[in-house]
């Protein structure tokens, strides 16, 4: 496509919309939106977001630590990823004690949520459970657990 000069490119990407099934047309739009202007900035706030984001959640933990006195024992890092319309996500995973602990935040439309998920096996070993935390950030925390029955044959250290 780079031997087109821009009138020919302009003419393409004008055909490619119209044959856009109109399933595809919101996340078009939302694409096309955000490169009206050059160059575009949704990398730029999404790298400033995140750093907030982590920022907000390392705050969240030293807070959770000193009321608790429990907090992440170790640290397995974390990543994320964005696109070019403003949704992304980032997250980080580590330990408290013996769960297995994974925070993300979710950029959608404008809006951001935080979510944390609590993998532990139940004390008498026979469930799986998984504890979900979503906010908005300054939002009231809603949680959910759902608990799976496992395999009684296997030991904790499997």
């Amino acid at each position: 496509m780079s031997d087109l000069d821009d009138a020919h490119r302009l003419a393409a990407i004008h055909r490619l919309v119209d044959d856009l099934p109109t399933e595809a047309l919101d996340a078009t739009f939302r694409v096309l939106e955000n490169y009206a202007k050059w160059p575009p900035k949704g990398h730029a706030d999404a790298e400033r977001m995140l750093g907030q984001a982590r920022e907000r959640f390392l705050k969240k933990y030293e807070e959770r630590a000193r009321r608790t006195g429990t907090g992440f024992i170790s640290g397995t890092g974390g990543g994320g990823s964005f696109s070019p319309d403003g949704y992304g996500h980032s997250s980080m995973h580590g330990w408290e004690d013996h769960t297995s602990v994974t925070v993300q935040v979710h950029f959608f439309r404008g809006h951001e949520l935080h979510t944390a998920e609590r993998l532990s096996l139940s004390s008498d070993g026979k469930k799986l459970v998984l504890a979900v935390e979503a906010s908005l950030p300054n939002g009231t925390p809603q949680r959910h657990e759902f608990a799976f029955h496992v395999n009684e044959n296997r030991t904790k250290s499997e």
